[in-house]
């Protein structure tokens, strides 16, 4: 009897050590168990379910409770420690900074790289960079029409204006392999020499994609 006993809580012990170690190690081993695709599909189910809180440059920060990646490709370096992950996402959320919110809206193609660390897959920089870079891009123009810099074409939109104040209150983004549409809700505030300027509408713009350094830029202009 006392064998058996023995023998019965050598199992338990057994047992209770492979539940530790599935506790803690458990998404690693079922990640590596899937391999690149499996666990890199996973992280961004995971991201789905947590939703994102992004910084960007511009001293804005992204938040987004709902996204949704879809038509997820992994394609792996010939190394195996790489890997370049394409999908469309669908995004709403908005974008923050002082003072000012802007209703982001997005729908359309993104790719992402990833590195194998610690046998680990972890985005280079972001698991929607082709979405960050066109917020960029827009976050941009939006401090120039504030600022009344020049236009690409030497005009400055609202010319003469004081006081300015550029809002953009929506982004509606489509974002397709070869461009990108935008509409945006906007408002405008200001103070031209002889009376003041409040305007408020929407605009659609179009952006274009660097292919060597993957900015983007307004090839019909700012405005």
């Amino acid at each position: 009897m006392n064998q058996e006993l023995s023998r019965f809580l050598g199992f338990l012990a057994a047992a209770g050590a492979l539940g530790l170690v599935i506790a803690v190690f458990g998404a690693r081993l079922l990640g590596e168990a899937a391999g690149a695709d499996g666990a890199i599909i996973t992280h961004l189910k995971k991201l789905e379910r947590d939703g994102v809180d992004q910084q960007l440059p511009q001293d804005a920060k992204l938040l987004g409770p709902k996204l949704q990646f879809e038509r997820i490709s992994v394609v792996l370096d010939a190394d195996g420690k790489g890997a370049t992950v394409t999908s469309t996402l669908d995004f709403t959320g908005e974008l923050r900074r002082k003072g000012a919110v802007t209703k982001v809206s997005s729908l359309g193609l993104e790719r992402a790289r990833y590195q194998l660390v610690d046998r680990e897959w972890v985005a280079e920089r972001t698991d929607f960079p082709r979405l960050l870079r066109i917020l960029e891009a827009l976050e941009r123009r939006r401090l120039a029409l504030e600022r009344g810099e020049a236009s690409p074409d030497g005009g400055v939109p609202w010319g003469g204006a004081t006081h300015r104040s550029y809002s953009s209150l929506a982004w509606y983004i489509r974002s397709e392999r070869e461009d990108v549409v935008v509409s945006e809700d906007y408002r405008f505030q200001g103070r031209a020499p002889d009376r003041p300027v409040d305007e408020k509408a929407t605009r659609r713009l179009s952006l274009q994609e660097d292919g060597a350094t993957g900015f983007f830029s307004f090839p019909d202009g700012i405005m």
